[in-house]
C-alpha cells in the first residue's frame, strides 16, 4: 500500500486570462493592450496642446492677447445682462454697457494690464454670486469698470516745438 495521496484533477481552463497569469507570463506571450503607436500619438498631441497653451499665455502677457480678453469680457457682459433684476433701470444698464464697451476697446488696444482688472473681476464675482444683480450692484460694477478705464494708458502725444 502506498501512503501517497492522489493528486487533485486539473481544473477546467477559465474563459478569460487572470491578472496573475498575465503578469507571470513571459513578455513574448503577452499581447499589448494598445498598438505601439498609441503612446507616441497621444504624447505628441499632448505636447502640441501644451505648446499652444504656452504660446497663448505668452501672447496674452505681452498685450497681444487683448482681443481674447475683450471677447471674454463681452461674454461676461452678456451674462451680467441676464442677471439684472427688474429694478435695474435702462439708464443704469446703458451706463454699464458704455463702460464695458470702453473697457473692451481698451483691452483690444492693449491699454489695460491684467493687474488693473482684478478689482473689476472681484466686483463681478461679488455681484453675481447669487445670480441676481441689483441696481446697487450695477452701480458698483459700472464704477469698477470706470476705474479700470480711467487707469488705461493713454496714447503718447508728440510734443510740438
Amino acid at each position: 500500500m502506498s501512503d501517497l495521496i492522489p493528486a487533485a484533477p486539473e481544473p477546467p481552463p477559465l474563459p478569460f486570462r487572470r491578472p496573475a497569469d498575465y503578469y507571470a507570463a513571459p513578455l513574448s506571450d503577452v499581447r499589448p493592450i494598445f498598438p505601439r503607436w498609441v503612446p507616441y500619438g497621444c504624447g505628441t498631441a499632448s505636447l502640441i496642446v501644451i505648446l499652444v497653451l504656452f504660446g497663448a499665455g505668452v501672447l496674452a502677457s505681452r498685450g497681444k492677447g487683448g482681443s481674447i480678453f475683450a471677447t471674454i469680457f463681452g461674454t461676461m457682459q452678456d451674462e451680467i445682462h441676464g442677471m439684472f433684476t427688474k429694478e435695474v433701470t435702462a439708464a443704469d444698464k446703458s451706463l454699464f454697457d458704455a463702460e464695458m464697451k470702453t473697457l473692451r476697446g481698451n483691452l483690444a488696444d492693449g491699454k489695460v494690464s491684467i493687474d488693473h482688472l482684478q478689482p473689476l473681476l472681484h466686483a463681478i464675482r461679488d455681484a453675481s454670486i447669487d445670480s441676481k444683480i441689483t441696481p446697487d450692484e450695477t452701480k458698483r460694477l459700472t464704477q469698477a469698470a470706470h476705474e479700470v478705464n480711467s487707469g488705461a494708458r493713454r496714447p503718447s502725444r508728440a510734443v510740438a516745438h
